[in-house]
């Protein structure tokens, strides 16, 4: 039976940590074993920091996911490495979601505010589409996100199939008891 990396599902970016007596130097060799085993489908690269997953640029779409990987020596256990990984959209992508989540937010609050005084006081205001605007606009930012979440799925398996081959190459724990 294979142990599989439980992923703690955010829904936006998936995280895991797991615990492994292997040192960086395995980990990175075991990393780089499977980038080359999966080449065909998977590229990336491994560092003494981090390791950054994603597709083949010719396999990967606009909402293809990354993994994130990043590993370091637990300070009580020195035998024992920590390691921490995150799958989500590329940068570029998640600050522009949270750029639209943000505007929204900003026109709503601030218009939104505006226009109701102006529309207390004066009885009418040229302002007050702002706020189902910005209502509108967080809600197909929102939208976007689902149609991105659900298109790259397929994608985010093939992910998540290469984190329990790299981890079932070395022994891993889901906490520090071992």
């Amino acid at each position: 039976m294979e142990n599989k990396v439980r992923i703690k599902t955010l829904k936006s970016r998936p995280r895991f940590k797991v615990y492994t007596k292997a040192s960086k130097t395995e980990l990175i060799n075991t990393i780089k074993i499977q980038l080359a085993i999966h080449n065909k489908e998977i590229g990336g690269y491994a560092n003494q920091e981090f390791a950054m997953v994603r597709l083949r640029r010719e396999k990967e779409k606009y909402w293809a996911p990354q993994l994130q990987i990043r590993w370091e020596i637990d300070e009580e256990h020195h035998n024992v490495t920590v390691v921490r990984g995150v799958i989500g959209p590329r940068p570029s992508i998640w600050t522009m979601f949270m750029f639209l989540y943000g505007l929204s937010g900003a026109l709503f609050i601030t218009l939104g505010t505006y226009s109701i005084s102006e529309y207390y006081v004066t009885g009418s205001s040229n302002w007050i589409w702002v706020i189902p605007s910005a209502i509108l606009l967080a809600l197909g930012t929102y939208v976007a996100s689902k149609i991105g979440q659900h298109i790259s799925k397929d994608h985010l398996a093939e992910i998540y199939k290469f984190i329990d081959q790299v981890f079932n190459d070395l022994d891993f724990y889901e906490d520090k008891k071992m």
